[in-house]
């Protein structure tokens, strides 16, 4: 998943942003105490803002300190996670709002989150502190390159996490069951590119290894097909990844 998808929504007023796995990049925020911006310059605070859910009613809010040694959405978290549900959401933002408490009993309803739109893009997030009445509003970041570079990193421990489930807790039938229906779209992805049809064939490539991340097969054709579009880039991710499963 990249960083900017579409939630699904019944109410087609409502701007699509998807919420299932969604991931900000900020490289510069402003703290906001009692109102008023403090004068302290973040620029270069890398910071990483993650929304995940399960039922798009609960929402499991975290952020991470992306300038350590390992910037991953897993490692160095600069906020546990926080339980929220959404309690508006509209064309300019949608508002979440921590309930329930911790292990500890600290209440969650102490924070919240407000994804900021514009054009159906998340443009900037502000983290709100009520019990403090802080809010740190994160802007984008706009080191694109460096940005990419976080979140394949990120996609890299998504796959390596997969592999631990299927080494581990995976039963033999799920295991069938997965492993059949990657084939089956990586075979319609070999036969797109006997037909020379290599934009379908990635297509078909990239959803094999969605459903089966360790499918060989289809990694090693996305190597061939990237190969031949001259994006390097991608063939060393899917070169990384087949050699970690050697």
């Amino acid at each position: 998943m990249g960083l900017f998808d579409f939630f699904k929504s019944s109410d087609k007023k409502e701007s699509k942003i998807d919420l299932t796995d969604f991931k900000f990049l900020s490289d510069d925020h402003i703290r906001i105490e009692n109102g008023k911006p403090t004068n302290a310059t973040n620029k270069g605070a890398w910071r990483g803002i993650r929304v995940k859910t399960t039922d798009n009613k609960i929402f499991n809010v975290t952020m991470y300190n992306m300038n350590g040694n390992h910037p991953v959405w897993g490692d160095n978290i600069q906020m546990a996670e926080k339980r929220m549900k959404i309690i508006e959401n509209n064309n300019s933002k949608i508002v979440l709002r921590g309930f329930g408490t911790d292990a500890m009993g600290a209440s969650f309803s102490d924070y919240g989150l407000t994804l900021h739109k514009s054009n159906n893009i998340i443009d900037s997030v502000t983290l709100h502190m009520h019990d403090r009445n802080v809010d740190i509003e994160y802007k984008k970041a706009q080191d694109v390159k460096h940005s990419e570079a976080l979140n394949e990193y990120s996609e890299f421990d998504n796959f390596k996490n997969f592999i631990q489930r299927w080494n581990t807790t995976m039963s033999m039938p799920e295991k069938m069951q997965i492993a059949g229906q990657s084939d089956e779209v990586n075979n319609r992805g070999a036969n797109a590119y006997r037909n020379d049809d290599i934009t379908s064939a990635i297509s078909f490539f990239e959803q094999a290894i969605k459903l089966m991340p360790n499918n060989d097969d289809a990694l090693k054709n996305l190597i061939i097909c990237y190969g031949r579009n001259g994006n390097q880039m991608k063939v060393d991710e899917m070169q990384r990844r087949l050699d970690y499963l050697r």
